[in-house]
């Protein structure tokens, strides 16, 4: 596992993400061999990849010392507890809209004194071998990262913020202006008043602002960093591909 240095790294550093929704490895070699993405995220809410299939990108990454993690829905982020165990190093949770949804996930993702997590052995402590060590830093090493996709009061987002066990909150553009009624439209004033909100908070907490870029024109990603946030998914894995293709029949 990844845990030494990445959730010091997360919130003070600039991190462009690599965002998995196809199982193909090829793919993935290529993108890793680009060296342009630090972190690699497995999307288990948007998309149909196989426990089996996710199993085996894991141990790739593990192998390679890349960090990896799992974005989860509120339907299946009570799964997270065997994935943690299989080796990923975070949890991304999508649509938390309260401080009961954050301490529900807290609890099965953390151990005790923070969670219920059940203890056992497997690839997080190599089945056993690290286990002592494991169980000392684990509690404080694993990154959280909530989801801001619902139309927050400011105030429950800093509630957010404010706990000491989350990294920072990845904004979902497209669900977040789904739940402002205008789907798609990233320019409307209660969007950025949000966006604002959610870099005030990194600078408060000294934490992560993230936020999934979908635009296709890659020049704007300068100006999202400009404005603070250090946490940025480029497009998917399949839009990528989508996107070279499209420039080569059009050359």
């Amino acid at each position: 596992m990844n845990i030494n240095n990445l959730k010091s790294s997360i919130r003070k550093k600039n991190n462009t993400i690599f965002w998995i929704t196809n199982p193909n490895l090829i793919n993935l070699e290529i993108a890793i061999k680009s060296n342009y993405f630090d972190i690699y995220v497995i999307d288990y809410e948007h998309s149909l990849i196989s426990i089996d299939e996710i199993k085996n990108i894991i141990v790739l990454l593990n192998n390679l010392n890349l960090p990896i993690l799992i974005r989860f829905a509120k339907f299946n982020i009570v799964e997270a507890p065997k994935f943690l165990d299989y080796g990923i190093d975070g949890i991304i949770a999508s649509e938390v809209a309260s401080l009961k949804q954050l301490n529900f996930i807290k609890k099965i993702i953390f151990y005790p004194e923070i969670g219920n997590r059940g203890v056992g052995l497997g690839r997080m402590n190599q089945h056993g071998k690290t286990f002592k060590n494991y169980m000392k830093v684990i509690n404080k090493k694993l990154v959280f990262l909530p989801m801001i996709e619902r139309d927050l009061k400011l105030n429950e987002i800093e509630s957010i913020y404010k706990d000491k066990n989350v990294d920072g909150c990845l904004v979902g553009p497209y669900d977040l202006s789904m739940s402002l009624k205008q789907p798609g439209n990233f320019k409307s004033k209660k969007f950025k008043i949000i966006l604002n909100h959610v870099i005030d908070m990194k600078k408060k907490y000294k934490k992560l602002a993230g936020i999934h870029f979908m635009d296709t024109n890659l020049n704007n990603l300068s100006k999202v960093k400009k404005k603070g946030f250090n946490f940025i998914p480029i497009l998917t894995d399949v839009q990528f591909f989508k996107l070279g293709l499209h420039n080569i029949i059009n050359k």
